[in-house]
């Protein structure tokens, strides 16, 4: 009786592994996927304060001309109004010269700024949220 006790045990238990590994699989080929569809994405988002979201990538450039990485409809915002770039493993954001100054967390900046999670980050009269993408959760879950 105590044999097939630990029999049923042991397959319960290879099981369970499998079941963990597959999943685990399953996410990393999700994910790798997802990296061909946003090549050089760093991870990291400005959220505006109406729910849109803006991908971040190593150099982004933040304004209102057509040219900008990130074009923002806003009449107090310059054509080149702001810097985000990655250095190493931070994201540092600079305002390039303009005319309404970018703020963060309140404060003018006046040189690169690291930011960090959850920084309010004010361009023109538009407010921002920095956040890590994955912290955002998955809209569609469909594909898991």
């Amino acid at each position: 009786m105590y044999g097939l006790i630990a029999q049923v045990g042991k397959f319960a238990i290879i099981g369970i592994i499998y079941y963990f590994l597959y999943n685990f699989l399953k996410i990393m080929v999700v994910d790798l996927l997802m990296d061909k569809q946003h090549p050089g994405e760093t991870g990291y988002c400005l959220l505006d304060e109406d729910g849109r979201e803006y991908p971040l990538f190593p150099v982004n450039t933040v304004g209102r001309a057509s040219d900008s990485d990130i074009v923002i409809e806003d009449p107090f915002l310059s054509s080149k109004h702001a810097l985000i770039t990655k250095r190493g493993r931070n994201m540092l954001i600079q305002d390039l010269n303009s005319t309404n100054g970018t703020f963060v967390n309140g404060k003018k900046i006046k040189k690169p700024f690291k930011l960090r999670e959850n920084d309010e980050v004010v361009l023109g009269d538009r407010k921002f949220k920095f956040l890590r993408r994955e912290n955002r959760g998955i809209k569609n879950g469909g594909h898991l």
